[in-house]
């Protein structure tokens, strides 16, 4: 594999680590290789992974090497990053279960070692609390890895998203539900309330790892590592953690950096 690595300098002027490869399937691997080491290193990590289509390769070169046992996945700890409100894993239509269905159950991860969204708690406050004490309970996020929605959000930290925000439901923007409408039959379907980590539960990470794809990226990826550090955005909240942040973006991605 061939690919560039960048330091960058944020506002605050610490560093960032940005890695630009030649498409996709770098991505995935170069992704799926920091958290192969993260595992290695801390067996018993407590990580969060994303969902949607950008992770797909990265699951898929995760599920590959813990069948060819070169990876241990038995001891980790997973916490989901978001879902629909009112959504579970025993809904075909949510998040967790695409996530089930492409990582969870192919990698053979314990059920007592899988963490879900309390996305269908009586009490949403209480819930989100107690979600946020189980992370802590194992040592906090030794491992975040995101994707960049295309209005900045972060897991489903919408635009306006404040810096010390915790998990908690939220309204989904118009744009975003457009974005997800391939998960059910038509918008009209499509919740409009999620429960996320907060971006201050991601920024908590030991280890932050952004993956991006894709030209229809470029401009929400140069807002967010060259534009304001702004709620406006929220992936450029992810510059405040310096050294703690890399980048995995293919070329088409980051065409418009600087």
């Amino acid at each position: 594999m061939t690919h560039d690595q960048a330091t960058r300098s944020n506002e605050a002027g610490s560093e960032l680590h940005m890695h630009v490869v030649a498409d996709y399937a770098e991505v995935s691997r170069m992704a799926a290789d920091v958290i192969t080491r993260v595992v290695q290193e801390n067996p018993e990590a407590a990580i969060t992974l994303p969902t949607g289509e950008t992770p797909r390769g990265m699951y898929q070169e995760l599920v590959r090497r813990i069948q060819d046992g070169v990876l241990d996945f038995s001891r980790v700890q997973f916490f989901c990053l978001d879902e629909y409100w009112g959504k579970g894993v025993d809904d075909e239509t949510s998040l967790t279960a695409w996530l089930d269905d492409v990582f969870l159950r192919p990698a053979g991860l314990d059920s007592d070692h899988v963490h879900f969204v309390p996305s269908l708690a009586l009490d949403p406050v209480e819930g989100a609390a107690a979600y946020e004490q189980e992370i802590e309970r194992h040592g906090g996020l030794r491992l975040a890895v995101v994707g960049l929605g295309p209005n900045g959000h972060i897991g489903f930290n919408e635009p306006g998203s404040p810096v010390d925000s915790r998990t908690r439901v939220l309204e989904l923007t118009k744009q975003s539900r457009n974005q997800n409408a391939a998960y059910y039959d038509g918008e009209s379907s499509i919740p409009d309330k999620a429960m996320t980590m907060g971006i201050a539960t991601i920024l908590d990470a030991d280890l932050i790892v952004l993956i991006v794809s894709g030209a229809s990226k470029a401009d929400i990826l140069k807002a967010t590592l060259e534009g304001p550090i702004t709620a406006d955005v929220p992936g450029s909240f992810l510059r405040t953690v310096g050294e703690r942040l890399i980048a995995i973006v293919d070329q088409e991605a980051a065409s418009k950096i600087s």
